[in-house]
């Protein structure tokens, strides 16, 4: 069998047993790891595959931090607050105090027990952000810890490729210069990404093929110059990907290689099912179950207890901890550079796949019903909690308030105006600790707390409260939020917020007053305007003036604030509720203001 007909063998291999892995919801990438496992059990040794697919897999590795890069803006760093990057330090330093232990309690070297200790270190960027897609969390708090915590692992991976790439190096010269090599290589980067590159992408943008070239060669220049440097191929192929996504031209550039790079991606995943196909001793299989459970056990506890101290309630530390309670596909990346250079043997790299693969497997279960696990969870481990005294100060001190809000996000400084011009004492429950720094410059009345603290309803007084907003989009807690609102005052209004409509839907049947979602909003929006379209385009510009100039005022007096229909909706609840202060008016009806809005 010739290498094109062994290789559309393993391709056809490789789809079945992808459509098997996506219909279990699994990781389309332990399909690939499996299908090259199989091939190399049935045929690897009759094909002679191997050494091709391996060095297609060397290939794969440099383009899978290449679209890692691509998909990496440097703008984002922004946006994540010191909490992030605390806990992403305490995490990482004890994960490779766990993974370095159990390496040692097993009797492997020096350069193993560190390989096996960095591939404790990180979670799966790939499992976490597509569960998080799947389930409409990345919104969420848990969400947008999930995802801080695995793009600064990523970048703490990056660096742990380059410093074990430099102790490999026997020259203390080189050693010595290799940070200031460092600093040549991102220049040359930031001046390119800065100065040169899109006046050149400019023209290339004009030619498909001459863009989708000249970014393939943007990717193979830094895979060049990084070794000069003395530094990896990968880590070339990661900042010429960082350099291309700093381009005015990324969103472009990514639908152009996207699908040759995942293709050669997949190709990486299917090498290492090969290498899987090793014997294993006994005492690896036993350090790999161990590692296996201390993966799914430990790391939920030290992500918890971590996210605790920082002041995260129990509920987003718990799901945090369970999203992040697998091992990583950089980790393979890690030990098999370790494998390459010669530090360690390959049987690690066999027995490091399995782990890989397993702990993804397992966690995607407890993943996948981490909302059960939580409410089964949550309320044992809130009686050992150590952070409940400080907790319950924070209840006690908690003022009667008109109007409360749960979640501070998406509000808007033009509703909090009018309402303090009403008079009307208001009160914001939030948990994010980033948002309660928000709140305090601002001098918002507000309280941390968590609606899942049970003694939270009982100290919020909500029979004298007219109003209750929820900002957050998870159901199971504005279900909480009407519940104990409508027990305790009937006549109270609540307004909470869905994810799509068949959560609104949800919160209607247990009593919610209104019930809003953006994307709904958004289509009743574009609806208009394709109304305005068809019969006359200058309502079309119109509009387009008028909302331009909205946009642009709104900018310089409301920053990082978002228009909602909350907004107009409590626009006109607040005109109504103005007119009916008086004791002796009839009551007010959501579904009249509804109706005339």
């Amino acid at each position: 069998m010739d290498f094109l007909a062994q290789f559309g063998m393993l391709i056809l291999i490789i789809v079945a047993i992808s459509f098997v892995v996506q219909l279990l919801r699994q990781p389309i990438i332990i399909g690939y790891v499996l299908a090259g496992l199989l091939f190399a059990v049935f045929f690897g040794t009759q094909a002679g595959l191997s050494e091709q697919i391996s060095l297609l897999a060397e290939l794969g590795i440099t383009f899978l931090l290449f679209l890692m890069g691509l998909e990496f803006d440097l703008k984002s760093l922004k946006y994540f607050g010191k909490d992030v990057l605390l806990v992403t330090v305490w995490q990482s330093a004890i994960f490779f105090g766990l993974g370095y232990l159990c390496a040692a309690v097993f009797g492997f070297t020096g350069n193993e027990k560190i390989y096996l200790a960095i591939l404790f270190m990180f979670s799966s960027t790939l499992l976490a952000a597509r569960w998080l897609g799947d389930k409409r969390e990345q919104s969420t708090l848990h969400g947008k810890m999930v995802l801080g915590i695995l793009i600064v692992q990523d970048i703490f991976a990056v660096i742990a490729i380059t410093v074990l790439g430099m102790l490999q190096q026997q020259d203390l010269l080189t050693i010595g210069l290799a940070p200031l090599k460092g600093v040549l290589l991102l220049g040359i980067a930031f001046f390119l990404a800065r100065y040169a590159l899109n006046p050149v992408l400019r023209i290339a943008s004009r030619f498909p093929e001459l863009l989708f070239t000249f970014s393939i060669s943007v990717c193979f220049f830094f895979v060049e110059i990084a070794p000069i440097l003395g530094y990896s191929t990968t880590i070339g192929g990661f900042i010429g990907g960082i350099v291309l996504a700093n381009t005015i031209y990324k969103t472009e550039i990514i639908s152009r290689l996207k699908p040759l790079v995942l293709f050669f991606n997949m190709l990486f995943f299917v090498g290492l099912g090969f290498q899987m196909h090793i014997a294993l001793d006994a005492h690896m299989i036993a350090f790999l179950v161990t590692m296996v459970a201390a993966t799914l056990l430990l790391k939920p506890i030290v992500v918890y207890v971590t996210l605790r101290i920082r002041g995260y309630d129990p509920r987003t530390a718990l799901s945090t901890g369970i999203y992040l309670s697998q091992l990583s596909e950089f980790g393979i990346i890690i030990v098999g550079t370790g494998i390459a250079s010669g530090a360690i043997p390959a049987q690690l790299g066999a027995m490091s796949i399995i782990m890989v693969i397993l702990s993804m497997i397992l966690s995607s279960y407890g993943i996948k019903y981490d909302h059960q696990l939580t409410r089964i969870l949550a309320p044992h481990i809130q009686k050992w909690d150590l952070f409940r005294l400080e907790r319950s100060k924070a209840i006690a001190e908690i003022p009667p308030a008109s109007i409360l809000f749960f979640g501070y996000s998406e509000l808007g400084q033009e509703l909090m105006t009018k309402l303090h011009l009403l008079g009307k004492r208001m009160l914001v429950i939030e948990h994010d600790p980033e948002n309660i720094a928000v709140l305090e410059r601002e001098k918002i009345p507000h309280r941390y707390n968590s609606i899942y603290n049970p003694e939270l309803f009982e100290h919020l007084r909500l029979d004298r409260a007219e109003l209750i907003i929820s900002n957050l989009t998870d159901t199971e807690a504005n279900m909480l939020i009407t519940k104990h609102a409508k027990a305790a005052n009937a006549k109270v209004i609540v307004i909470v917020t869905a994810r799509d409509p068949n959560d609104a839907l949800t919160l209607y049947d247990h009593a919610a007053d209104y019930v809003i979602y953006p994307s709904y909003i958004n289509e009743q929006h574009v609806s208009i305007l394709l109304e305005d379209y068809t019969t006359d385009i200058n309502k079309v510009i119109s509009k387009k003036v008028t909302e331009i100039m909205k946009l642009q005022e709104r900018q310089r007096h409301i920053a990082a604030t978002h228009r909602t229909k909350l907004s107009q909706d409590i626009d006109v609840f607040l005109s109504r509720l103005k007119q009916h202060r008086k004791p002796k008016t009839r009551d007010f009806r959501l579904d009249e203001f509804i109706e005339k809005a």
